[in-house]
């Protein structure tokens, strides 16, 4: 390879500067892909290497002299002439100290950045032998590269603090928000509030109209959230169909509900989607800060506390938290984690209640009653906890629990001498609806050795209406295949009539102790009570009365020819051991026994009222 340098672009060089430019550095300065060029203090041109000429689209002999600034720059960022003609660098400058990047324009009009380092040449004491030399890249590529990792990045943190459907805020936004300087400021002066919304039967919509429409119900709830959001608020989906909206600068609880009440319209409001109207339902939940220091997220807690007050008391409203709910929150709570503990530690028990059979003035069988021993309130009644079991999702748990309870109770009382006694086993909802309890129900009785037909299982009428009727017509057969009995409790209240009679196949029914109650001094109930009677016998269906509580009471009842009757008159519910005890006290009744000569000798272990069976 010749080391003889190009002759292009050297001619009319400064004194000196050719002899720097016939060395092998020559070669390199020609074939290097970066740009160099050569200034005079002027910012002329003096040089520049092929790759600028390749970069720019200028050739050396067309801008040789000229300030770059004038033909590289686009026409809105270039020098006035003036500034031109009187630039001259400055040998102090941070200029040639660091990296500079500017947007620079080609001969052809197309833009590209440039990133530029500067360096100062002194070749001799005259002012003439200093010179600038500038290298110059083609960053491009970079920039668009690094401009759209940027947009992912801001993407991403976007889609980190937001949720992709509504695009309002999520948890993670709702924490940094709650946590900035500015929001602490609101909420330590009391003047932050917070709603907390849901949804009421969002289920239905995606089960009935399917998730589309569900998520159009979505977007419908965010935009009315969203219309009433002033600035400086947050919006927030916090997953689900639950939203939040922490509210800056609200100084009472009249505006904070002013607000509510506002949004609770506007997300109530129909919605058109695909040729349907879709009707949506909201709760709304809402808190105000108080002076002092309290956090966000108690706010945001007694807000929840509100909601489910408005959902409790029939949905479609605003609750405003106040420390008296907060306190039955917290007593309902703690309820549920009693609950979680008393399953795991069986702390259920049965008590029961004696059925005597009318014909043979002899006790036949009882009813199991489901009891709560709770380490510190005592003895407590279904009553007092079902409906919390319920929401817990324990019902289940708690009723095989029972039906164990009663089962081992059956055997106890077999084994005194009592071998012709039946249980009947109240079951709710939620175990009716287990495709496995008849089998475990069969398989509990074969292990304790006991006769099928020696228990009753009494479903109640709320039962019946939880379920679909193809679902309870199924679990009455499924009983019935392995030979144990059902009955239709609580026959005479809410919806139990004729219709479930000729619908479902049921051993008996029970009349409720509202009908019996009413005997002594209605007759239009006398009359009723006695048509149920007959028609069941018509029917081959069995009748227990229940709450029976008078002589009055009992003696329309055998005239009415009532096969089986409980109640307080006859005994109240007691724990097997004293059941056992009962028997053997009172087996045989007296003959054409009083009410008065059996309350007697009964034993009263629990409170007067009523209890609800389970």
């Amino acid at each position: 390879m010749s080391n003889k340098p190009k002759s292009k672009g050297k001619a009319g060089l400064p004194q000196g500067v050719s002899g720097v430019l016939t060395s092998l550095p020559g070669l390199i300065l020609d074939h290097v892909t970066d740009g160099v060029v050569l200034l005079d203090m002027r910012g002329r041109v003096l040089w520049m290497n092929p790759s600028m000429e390749r970069m720019t689209g200028w050739h050396l002999s067309e801008v040789k002299g000229q300030n770059p600034q004038h033909f590289i720059l686009p026409p809105e960022a270039r020098p006035s002439p003036h500034e031109l003609d009187t630039f001259h660098y400055d040998t102090q400058s941070s200029l040639f100290k660091k990296y500079r990047i500017s947007h620079h324009m080609r001969r052809d009009g197309t833009r590209f950045w440039n990133q530029q380092s500067h360096a100062l040449i002194v070749l001799g004491p005259d002012p003439s032998q200093q010179m600038v030399v500038a290298t110059c890249r083609d960053i491009t590529d970079q920039i668009r590269t690094q401009d759209a990792l940027e947009k992912v990045r801001v993407e991403l943190a976007h889609a980190a603090g937001h949720d992709d459907l509504t695009g309002m805020g999520n948890r993670k936004k709702l924490a940094d928000f709650l946590t900035s300087a500015h929001v602490r400021k609101h909420l330590t002066a009391g003047e932050l509030g917070v709603l907390q919304l849901d949804l009421d039967k969002f289920k239905e919509i995606n089960d009935t109209l399917g998730h589309d429409a569900g998520d159009a119900v979505l977007r419908h709830v965010a935009g009315a959230l969203a219309a009433h959001e002033h600035p400086g608020d947050l919006g927030c989906r916090m997953g689900g169909d639950e939203f939040l909206l922490i509210c800056l600068g609200i100084q009472s609880r009249d505006a904070l509900l002013a607000r509510a009440e506002l949004i609770l319209h506007a997300a109530s409001a129909p919605l058109h989607w695909k040729e349907q109207t879709v009707r949506v339902g909201v709760s709304i939940g809402a808190t105000l800060s108080t002076v002092g220091t309290m956090k966000g997220q108690t706010l945001i807690k007694q807000a929840d506390q509100a909601l489910y007050s408005s959902k409790s008391r029939g949905r479609g409203r605003v609750t405003l938290y106040s420390e008296h709910l907060g306190r039955r929150f917290n007593a309902r709570s703690q309820l549920n984690c009693d609950l979680h503990h008393a399953v795991a530690a069986e702390q259920f028990e049965v008590h029961l209640q004696p059925i005597m059979d009318l014909a043979t003035d002899r006790i036949t069988g009882c009813e199991a009653l489901l009891r709560w021993r709770h380490p510190e309130r005592g003895l407590l009644s279904p009553a007092m906890f079902l409906a919390a079991a319920e929401q817990a999702q324990l019902q289940t748990q708690i009723d095989y629990l029972s039906m164990n309870a009663a089962l081992d109770a059956l055997c106890d009382l077999r084994d005194a001498g009592f071998e012709e006694m039946s249980m009947a086993i109240n079951v709710s909802s939620s175990i009716l609806a287990d495709a496995n309890y008849p089998g475990l129900l069969d398989w509990a009785l074969q292990s304790r050795d006991l006769p099928r037909n020696s228990v009753c299982v009494e479903i109640l009428d709320t039962s019946i209406m939880a379920q679909s009727e193809l679902d309870v017509n199924a679990a009455v057969e499924q009983l019935h295949r392995i030979g144990v009995r059902v009955a239709l409790d609580d026959f005479g209240t809410g919806y139990a009539g004729l219709t479930r009679m000729s619908v479902l196949q049921v051993d008996q029914i029970k009349l409720d102790r509202c009908l019996v109650g009413r005997l002594e001094g209605d007759p239009r109930t006398r009359v009723i009570t006695r048509g149920l009677i007959r028609l069941c016998s018509l029917l081959g269906m069995g009748v227990v009365a229940e709450g029976v509580e008078t002589q009055g009471q009992l003696d329309i009842l055998r005239r009415a020819k009532c096969p089986r009757v409980q109640g307080y008159g006859i005994a109240r519910p007691m724990a097997p051991a004293d059941m056992i005890d009962w028997l053997h006290a009172n087996t045989p009744l007296p003959h054409l026994m009083r009410l008065e000569q059996v309350k007697q000798a009964a034993p009263i272990p629990i409170a007067q009222r009523r209890d609800n069976s389970v």
